[in-house]
């Protein structure tokens, strides 16, 4: 059995990937588990590649009309993948990684501290604004986004999730499993800060989780940096391939706006914290561009996001 498995679905995220795989292998993930949808930059090939050299496993997704991406991905590998035999899910996209603040920094770390009587760990969002880049260039996001927006910014509201044991789950979401088999009262979950409580009936899971109080949001244990913007270029690629989140990407379920962007780069103050894993992870990504296949289609993407973007670019 799998103990910790994160899985993702991912679509135009080429440039991205090899950073992301690399460092949440180096949280100690064992099992890491992507599926593509409908890709334009490479990101398929890419994948592809670091699952021949056994890195992670992918699953090439088609979208129906009418599906959500994300959620359609989700589906495809639980069909393909032994997904539900894992102790511990964890669900993130690509601009998303994890950064724990207790022990050694490993996810194991974190679900030990879970104990064996919590069923989901509820993490908050540490949000990233765009400075000090001006356009998008190679390179790891980690170490080009140390600002991070204020602690109380209606972003860091979001969260993500660890579900312990998901073959008691119908459907895996972004931001945590749904549909319980059981009585939602069974299940107990641990915050940011260590604290615990019980889910009350009357209200959805998901719902539950994510009606926090900013304000009262802990990052103490654990936070996933959210790098949503990254840069304008970026962030305009990001716009045009549509939100992997709702089945139609039109004027009434637009998100990713000028608004959105301006909102997310307003820079409160430096959080370096995820530096910790720099060194194993830049060791890691090195490893796996030493496999040819590799390390030419992690060229190939960002030579073609490169492509994409130029009409994005700012002037400086």
């Amino acid at each position: 059995m799998t103990r910790h498995r994160l899985i993702s679905s991912v679509k135009d995220e080429g440039p991205f990937l090899l950073e992301w795989v690399a460092h949440h292998l180096v949280l100690g993930f064992d099992r890491i588990s992507v599926a593509s949808n409908d890709c334009r930059d490479g990101s398929n090939h890419l994948l592809q590649a670091m699952a021949a050299a056994g890195y992670i496993d992918h699953v090439p997704n088609v979208v129906a009309p009418g599906e959500i991406p994300q959620h359609a991905g989700y589906t495809a590998m639980r069909a393909k993948l032994p997904i539900d035999d894992t102790d511990w899910l964890m669900v993130l996209d690509a601009d998303e990684f994890l950064n724990i603040h207790i022990g050694a920094g490993l996810v194991g770390d974190l679900t030990n501290h879970a104990g064996p009587d919590c069923d989901i760990i509820s993490l908050h969002a540490m949000c990233f604004a765009d400075r000090p880049q001006v356009n998008w260039q190679p390179g790891r996001v980690c170490a080009q986004f140390p600002w991070r927006l204020s602690l109380t910014h209606k972003a860091n509201k979001a969260l993500k999730s660890l579900t312990r044991n998901p073959a008691r789950f119908r459907d895996i979401h972004n931001h945590s499993m749904v549909s319980f088999k059981g009585r939602p009262t069974d299940l107990r979950v641990m915050d940011g800060d260590g604290t615990r409580h019980n889910i009350f009936p009357g209200m959805p899971l998901w719902q539950q989780l994510r009606s926090a109080d900013v304000h009262n949001a802990s990052h103490r244990m654990a936070q996933y940096n959210h790098y949503a913007v990254k840069t304008w270029d970026s962030f305009a690629l990001r716009r045009e391939r549509g939100r992997g989140a709702v089945a139609v990407t039109d004027a009434t379920t637009m998100r990713h706006t000028e608004t959105y962007f301006r909102d997310r780069t307003t820079a409160d103050a430096l959080d370096t914290s995820i530096s910790r894993y720099e060194g194993q992870v830049t060791a890691m990504m090195a490893e796996m561009l030493r496999d040819s296949a590799i390390q030419r289609c992690h060229l190939a993407c960002e030579e073609t996001y490169a492509r994409l973007a130029a009409p994005h670019r700012q002037l400086i």
